[in-house]
């Protein structure tokens, strides 16, 4: 898995490319989100369109940054889920508990209220 991260003012994108799956991919997911939300990044935008695979970890990992943000005042919005990372999160039933966006600018703008 190779994850890009920006972080403005109180946006962190996580930009997810190949597999989110149990293990390294999943820690270095988690501790780049829990490391934002503790530096005052409080709203994730889970860039997920490069997504090719992802594990029950993996959708737990995403749910959990979901958990963590709503905990600290913050949101975790997807943008462009890939079809497979799409039908994962729906088939395990947690697809609707995410705002979903067709660019990372929507999604900023969504968290910020501009």
């Amino acid at each position: 898995m190779d994850l890009d991260i920006k972080e403005n003012g109180t946006l962190c994108t996580l930009k997810v490319k190949g597999r989110l799956v149990s293990g390294e991919a999943v820690n270095q997911f988690e501790g780049a989100f829990l490391n934002a939300l503790s530096s005052g990044h409080i709203h994730l935008i889970l860039d997920l369109e490069a997504v090719t695979f992802l594990d029950s970890s993996g959708i737990g990992s995403v749910v959990n940054a979901l958990r963590t943000s709503s905990k600290v005042g913050g949101s975790a919005k997807l943008v462009n889920p890939s079809s497979f990372a799409s039908k994962m999160l729906k088939m395990v039933g947690v697809l609707e508990l995410f705002q979903i966006f067709g660019s990372e600018a929507d999604a900023a703008a969504a968290c910020t209220g501009s």
